[in-house]
């Protein structure tokens, strides 16, 4: 029991910091069951209460305080797994079908968090040669709005990852199948038409107390759900509840909704858009994972609850849930964000809805950026299948790209150049280049070069060592010393100059100059003292590229 008061206590702490002073019970509650699932919540619910009351209670001084040492200790979630490859799936037996799903919801573009789930169970896929199903989440068409156009994205995204499918659904099409599921609740008195104004509802209910609504006939609870059906019943007057425990410890799980009422409704799925009343997440997953006979079910910690939720349905049913496994929280992804907030922001000072800009943690970004599809499944299996929260640093994603990169030609980048001439050259040829006698013309970087004193010796990067014989505001002068390799200062060069911008991971644009050899690149290059990047645009009078990793 000390223990777990001890990890109530420090996620209180950190969501009442992350929250302006006011945790959240629920997101305490949603961290215990994580790190004790094996846990009787109703024991320990008086020692949750008890740590986000005094987080809540706590000086802000004091908050941040505390905050910061638990900070330093980090927020890693306990129950990690210790190996990097996933763990046996010990109730599969030789006569077992495996079959999971990702349901995705199209509301935006494919991210991250998106190919986490993905990748894990397209690995176990292939490895008990199961079945894996693509079902779009699309059931919610005022808050997370289905994106026109965006589940083609999906589909591109994933057979960039290399992740399989053998069937591909959309909840939208299964309105009828929902209602179908609603009417049997009702007549079981199982569920319930609520009438009540949400605050109204929500305080009885934090009181476990039951609405009249509840109480109704199953006769008058089917009659109001065909008027819902029929938008008699308009958005906000209505909702579809199922009767759960009233006393369960978790006020989220009390009475949760399984149906709305929408009145404007738009949906790329033309069969749905005359529809009003749609599920709820949990009900949809539900139904769907039990008729397309789902087993496996990899998804976020976030879902533990959601998970919860829908054990109830199957209870009531009698059917058999599901193997759940839990992924533990991403709490830094390089130098990309994940949250769709931030993500909005950036599309909103863009102007555009463009979902590649590489600041976001979108599968289009990484693209755009030169990731190789092999090097985010492996950062993904690295992380493996935990509820650990994770780090994935910058340079863990460089590591996992340079990995399958190989070897790329580097370029120099000059921000400006002043020409250099080398006179007295004799003809030779340095790393298959090569040099006439006579004078030479080279471009170098003005700023580098000013760094060199008239008189002293530099070496032009694989060609020769110069005596610096004059540099003035436009032009600089130096004489051949030899071809020999030496220790002075080195210096990269070019003839043939090109205008290049490298679009940053921050959204800034770095301008300069380089060879015109850069002209016959494609893919990932190396950029001289700025790193890796991927060729975007070119014509003969610049080159665009989007910044990859140092």
């Amino acid at each position: 029991m000390d223990e777990v008061k001890q990890v109530a206590y420090k996620y209180a702490v950190k969501n009442a910091f992350e929250h302006d002073g006011k945790a959240q019970m629920s997101a305490v509650v949603g961290k215990v069951k994580a790190l004790f699932p094996e846990i009787d919540l109703k024991t320990v619910m008086p020692l949750i209460t008890e740590s986000v009351n005094n987080a809540n209670k706590m000086h802000k001084d004091m908050l941040n305080s505390e905050y910061a040492k638990f900070n330093a200790q980090g927020w890693e979630l306990k129950h990690e797994s210790k190996e990097k490859t996933l763990e046996e799936l010990t109730w599969v037996t030789p006569n077992t079908k495996v079959i999971t799903r990702v349901a995705p919801n199209p509301s935006g573009a494919m991210h991250f968090g998106h190919a986490r789930p993905s990748v894990l169970s397209d690995e176990y896929i292939k490895k008990y040669n199961g079945k894996f199903i693509l079902r779009f989440d699309d059931t919610d068409p005022k808050v997370k709005k289905p994106v026109f156009g965006i589940e083609k994205d999906f589909i591109n995204d994933y057979n960039w990852l290399g992740v399989e499918f053998h069937e591909t659904a959309r909840a939208s099409d299964r309105l009828n199948r929902y209602y179908e599921v609603i009417e049997q609740l009702i007549k079981m008195n199982k569920a319930y038409i609520c009438f009540c104004k949400s605050e109204d509802w929500r305080k009885l209910i934090w009181e476990s107390r039951a609405c009249p609504c509840r109480e109704k006939s199953v006769e008058e609870q089917l009659n109001n759900f065909k008027k819902m059906l029929s938008h008699e019943i308009k958005e906000e007057q209505a909702v579809v509840r199922i009767k759960t425990d009233l006393n369960n410890p978790d006020p989220s799980e009390r009475d949760w909704w399984l149906a709305k009422i929408v009145d404007n409704v738009e949906h790329p799925n033309p069969k749905a858009k005359d529809n009003h009343v749609w599920p709820s997440y949990n009900l949809a997953s539900a139904v769907d994972d039990h008729d397309m006979n789902v087993n496996l079910i990899i998804r976020g910690q976030e879902h533990l609850t959601n998970g919860d939720k829908q054990k109830e349905l199957y209870n009531l049913f009698n059917w058999e849930y599901p193997h759940c496994y839990y992924h533990g929280k991403i709490s830094k992804l390089g130098d990309m964000t994940l949250s769709k907030s931030k993500m909005k922001l950036i599309m909103d000072e863009l102007g555009v809805e463009r979902y590649d800009d590489p600041r976001m943690a979108t599968i289009k970004a990484f693209k755009r950026r030169g990731f190789k599809p092999e090097a985010i499944r492996k950062i993904i299996l690295d992380c493996g299948l935990s509820l650990k929260e994770v780090k994935i640093t910058t340079d863990a994603f460089a590591a996992a790209n340079k990995l399958f990169l190989g070897e790329v030609k580097e370029y120099p980048f000059f921000e400006e150049i002043i020409p250099l001439e080398v006179i007295n050259m004799i003809e030779g040829e340095v790393e298959g280049t090569k040099f006439s006698g006579g004078i030479q013309k080279f471009l170098v970087n003005k700023k580098e070069l000013s760094k060199n004193k008239v008189g002293s010796m530099i070496r032009l990067k694989r060609a020769c060592n110069v005596k610096i014989d004059e540099v003035n505001k436009y032009s600089s002068r130096a004489t051949f010393v030899s071809y020999m390799k030496t220790n002075n200062p080195i210096l990269s060069w070019i003839i043939d100059s090109v205008d290049i911008e490298i679009l940053m991971s921050d959204g800034t644009i770095k301008r300069g100059i380089t060879t015109k050899n850069i002209l016959e690149e494609n893919g990932v290059i190396r950029i001289e003292g700025i790193g890796y990047a991927n060729i975007e645009e070119k014509t003969d009078s610049i080159v665009k590229l989007v910044f990859a990793h140092e």
